[in-house]
């Protein structure tokens, strides 16, 4: 840490007496010629940290001198030598040398390049130089004391290695990156800044680290690797072992392109030329130049303090014209401003002289014949232009419609023209003068209400979107529509209205199909849970406000579990549309019947008693126990336990109303199934069930005694170059007597009470606060579920960002797991969540995929980073070529969209190696590893805002 103090000290005076020749050197200029400057030439005194022959301080040398050419500047060069003389025993020599030679040399700048003859000008300033402005140039680290100093300013020395690596990612179209690294504190300190590229939201990438690789074993290291992956060289090879002494750069680089067939970048413009395609280079002569021009800015008279040190060099895209036509690299896919290098030069670069003379000379003679015949035919263009103009209104006109016409301020056709498809036969001119009225109303198949299409045109504003149908048969129905603005002549005088006619029976068709989609079951045709949601609070408002009692039932089908896992889901899916219409016909009209999920079914019966809904659902018991389903010469049949309740006038909570039916329900198969159970306002022993539920529902509870606890399942990567740890992390409960819940038992009611964020929030936070306990291993990516209910809650996700921001755990660490039911349910607040939380470097994992409605058009507008393929298409591919397909489909379209995949449910070798076989990235399962309880976490604080 530089002080104030320290600014005060200066390169002169520690040593007085005679000038010493030792390890450094100096320009051509002696100590005499140093104090013969004349008083008002300005004068710059360059200290150079290592010896004038290396190849950085030769560059950095003729930066500063280009940079100075042209102007009145003396500039003075010194070296100190510390690359080849590292302790600097020698330093303060050095400065009395300075201090003496340069004493009346009436130097106004004082320029010190790289750290070593930084540190040792700070260290050591006391008189003489020591009230010179201070320019430092190639410092490695941007320590903020540095900035603080008064009288000092310069140019940080920057290394662009991540976008390098970016850079050579996109341009070989892969994820994965070669890092070619050694174990000194040099090479591990850029292998650090490497991995800065997991916090880039915008790139997926994998980096596979050879560390100390030996110059004799080079192919062998390499044997695994694509020879599209790009390597990037962060260290230096070595002659042997780790311990063995390390290989020049430029030597390294040239035994790699003699032995792989892989693209190779590097930040260090020293290899550009040795094999290497290039990178964005820390260039010395750049570099300096930067320095002069705030040199330059001190020596017109501006104030030192007043200018703000460089923290970013501008490093230079630079690459190799060879290497790049190597591996087939267009130059127009390179960064704007890039230079090459070893480019052989063109026809035009070498003869440009005379092709400018030859294009000149031809360009006058055409400009000439050009310059008569336009004379000629300007008349002609002119015309033509007009003619042109016509045809491009007519073509505008009517490219977005049937049909473009005028109307007078009698409602009079004006002007027409394209088709009518309601009147094929006729000429649209002919119909110009005939009023709108009469022309709709001589087709009486047409729908057109031309009072209100009168009313709106009265109003003299635009008319958007007037409909009218058309019935074209008995069984189809066109729809058209009129958009119109109003016509005014040069003094603003209405004149009519001008328009389109459009036909949009496929949007309106569309609009239907998603309203219904939107409200129906696809599978049976019935209504969906949240339609029969709505229409449950619907009747409990009704019942309300008329005083009246309508009946809920709740039927669930018994034996039905038998169909799938005999016949297969294809089969079950049949069976439950038979049954949904087998229900459907045994209803009321005016009755609401809806699927709510899997095998279970809801029955609003309005306006109806507990004892004629009871006779309701007993004829539906018993249609049902009569049906006989066959399948291949087999025949299933399945039972319905049914729960009900009343709709009372004094019923507040659908959702409470819905939880009872559904308890009485599971009453029913309690009791033998096949049958009915009512539960009343008193029934005790629902009650008491009920109860049970919500004590296993008082999450805040469980949270405060500590009855949560965390089970870690490894994720296992099924290829030798993605062996970074990974797990997900699950959530298991301890009820009051130490039992053990499991999260298919209190998940759903924590869901149904509306508690499921708070769960999230526990979770989410006991593992950022106890990362480092939990995972031994540092790097370990940690996956975390989350519910729908967190995707759409924007407190949560505030939560999370200030949670994960305010800790120590790299964000690249955590995965978000959400299932592709909640996504899709929630997709605009998916999206949101998912863009924000990867602005911070979390990961996405979509999971369960193939469980549910899956679409791939969802995954390309989800940036997730892995798709979990569901454990029920996994678990047969072995035995089951159509759930195989299914898998190398999804993982096929995941890997063209960019994205990892991971097989749930892997329980068995045979399985693992269908998988490898289909190039699924990861797997999860018994075949992998059991789930783990975690051992020593300390317990989340949750508060009670979480409660949503």
């Amino acid at each position: 840490m530089y002080s104030v103090k320290l600014l005060k000290a200066l390169v002169h005076g520690l040593v007085s007496g005679t000038t010493v020749a030792m390890a450094w050197g100096s320009s051509v200029v002696g100590a005499d010629g140093a104090a013969a400057i004349a008083a008002d030439t300005p004068a710059v005194l360059v200290v150079h940290s290592y010896h004038a022959d290396l190849s950085w301080t030769a560059s950095l040398t003729a930066g500063i001198d280009e940079g100075f050419a042209g102007s009145e500047v003396e500039v003075f060069h010194e070296y100190l030598d510390a690359k080849r003389y590292p302790q600097l025993e020698h330093g303060q020599a050095f400065l009395a040398y300075l201090n003496e030679k340069y004493a009346d040399a009436g130097i106004d700048v004082l320029m010190v390049s790289d750290d070593p003859g930084l540190d040792l000008v700070l260290g050591q300033r006391s008189d003489g130089l020591a009230d010179l402005p201070m320019v430092f140039l190639g410092i490695n680290h941007v320590d903020p004391a540095l900035l603080e100093l008064p009288g000092v300013t310069g140019v940080f020395e920057t290394h662009s290695v991540v976008e390098t690596a970016v850079e050579a990612l996109q341009q070989h179209q892969t994820n994965t990156l070669i890092v070619i690294n050694d174990s000194s504190e040099t090479g591990q300190a850029k292998l650090a800044r490497l991995n800065e590229i997991y916090q880039r939201a915008d790139v997926s990438a994998e980096l596979v680290v050879l560390e100390d690789v030996d110059i004799s074993q080079i192919e062998a290291r390499f044997e695994d690797a694509a020879a599209n992956w790009p390597v990037f060289l962060a260290g230096q090879l070595r002659q042997g072992s780790a311990e063995a002494p390390l290989v020049e750069f430029v030597d390294g680089v040239e035994a790699l392109r003699s032995h792989i067939p892989n693209p190779i970048y590097s930040d260090f413009e020293k290899l550009l030329g040795h094999g290497i395609v290039g990178g964005k280079v820390l260039n010395g002569a750049h570099h300096a130049g930067q320095a002069v021009q705030l040199a330059q800015r001190i020596l017109y008279g501006e104030s030192v303090d007043d200018i703000e040190p460089i923290q970013v060099s501008e490093n230079l895209w630079t690459f190799d014209a060879q290497e790049l036509a190597r591996f087939d690299i267009d130059l127009a896919d390179l960064p704007l401003g890039s230079a090459l290098i070893n480019q052989e030069l063109s026809f035009y670069q070498r003869y440009r002289g005379l092709v400018w003379i030859t294009v000149a000379a031809f360009s006058a003679s055409v400009l000439i014949i050009v310059l008569l015949i336009e004379v000629l035919r300007r008349r002609a263009v002119a015309e033509q232009i007009l003619r042109d103009n016509e045809q491009r209104y007519r073509d505008l006109a009517e490219s977005g419609a049937d049909l473009f016409w005028e109307i007078d301020t009698q409602l009079r056709f004006s002007y027409l023209s394209g088709e009518l498809p309601f009147l094929p036969l006729v000429e649209p001119t002919t119909l110009v003068s005939e009023s709108l009225a009469e022309t709709m109303g001589s087709v009486p198949e047409i729908d057109f209400d031309y009072e209100v299409f009168q009313s709106l045109v009265v109003t003299g504003k635009a008319i958007d979107e007037f409909i009218f149908r058309y019935r074209e048969t008995e069984n189809t129905v066109r729809i058209f529509k009129l958009s119109g603005r109003p016509m005014a002549n040069r003094r603003g005088i209405f004149t009519g209205y001008r328009g389109i006619l459009r036909e949009m029976t496929a949007e309106y068709q569309l609009t239907e199909t998603i309203a219904y989609q939107a409200t129906y079951d696809s599978l049976t045709g019935l209504i969906n849970r949240n339609e029969f949601d709505t229409r449950l609070k619907e009747a409990v408002v009704r019942s309300r406000k008329h005083s009246s009692q309508s009946v809920l039932c709740y039927l669930d089908l018994d034996q039905f579990k038998i169909v799938n896992d005999t016949a297969g889901h294809l089969v079950g899916d049949q069976l439950l549309a038979e049954l949904a219409h087998l229900l459907q016909q045994s209803v009321r009209q005016a009755d609401s019947l809806g699927r709510l999920g899997g095998d279970e079914f809801g029955l609003i019966l309005e306006g109806c008693s507990v004892e004629a809904g009871s006779n309701i659902c007993e004829a539906l018991i018993q249609k049902i126990q009569n049906y006989r389903f066959k399948w291949q010469e087999r025949q299933f049949n399945v039972g319905v336990s049914v729960g009900m309740v009343p709709i009372l006038p004094s019923t507040r909570n659908p959702i409470e109303l819905l939880s009872r039916a559904d308890l009485a329900c599971y009453k029913a198969k309690d009791l033998g199934r096949g049958r009915i159970y009512v539960a009343d306002a008193n029934d005790a022993e629902l009650d008491l069930r009920q109860s049970q539920m919500a004590r296993i529902a008082n999450i805040s509870q469980a949270i405060e005694e500590n009855r949560f606890f965390l089970v870690q399942q490894p994720i296992q990567s099924l290829f030798a170059f993605n062996q970074r740890p990974h797990a997900e992390i699950l959530l298991r409960l301890n009820d009051e007597s130490g039992e053990i819940i499991s999260p298919g038992q209190f998940i759903p009611v924590a869901e149904r009470y509306g508690l499921i964020s708070m769960i999230d929030r526990w979770v989410l936070e006991t593992v950022v606060k106890n990362y480092d306990r939990l995972f031994g291993e540092p790097g370990t990516l940690v996956s975390v579920n989350l519910s729908g209910a967190s995707l759409s809650d924007d407190r949560f996700i505030d939560f999370a960002q200030s949670l994960i921001s305010q800790s120590h755990i790299d964000p690249y660490c955590i995965c978000f797991e959400i299932t592709e039911t909640a996504a899709i349910s929630h997709l605009d607040q998916a999206k949101r969540f998912i863009r924000s939380m990867k602005e911070l470097g979390v990961r996405f994992a979509l999971d369960d995929f193939g469980s549910g409605v899956s679409s791939f058009g969802y995954l390309r507008s989800l940036p997730v980073d892995y798709i979990k393929i569901d454990g029920g298409l996994v678990r047969n591919i072995v035995n089951e070529r159509c759930d195989r397909t299914i898998v190398d489909l999804i993982n096929q379209v995941s890997h063209m969209l960019g994205m990892r995949t991971i097989a749930e449910f892997v329980e068995d070798p045979e399985t693992l190696k269908q998988l490898r076989l289909l190039e699924v990235d990861y797997a999860q399962g018994y075949a992998i590893g059991k789930p783990t309880k975690l051992e020593g976490m300390a317990p989340a604080q949750v508060s009670g805002a979480a409660v949503s």
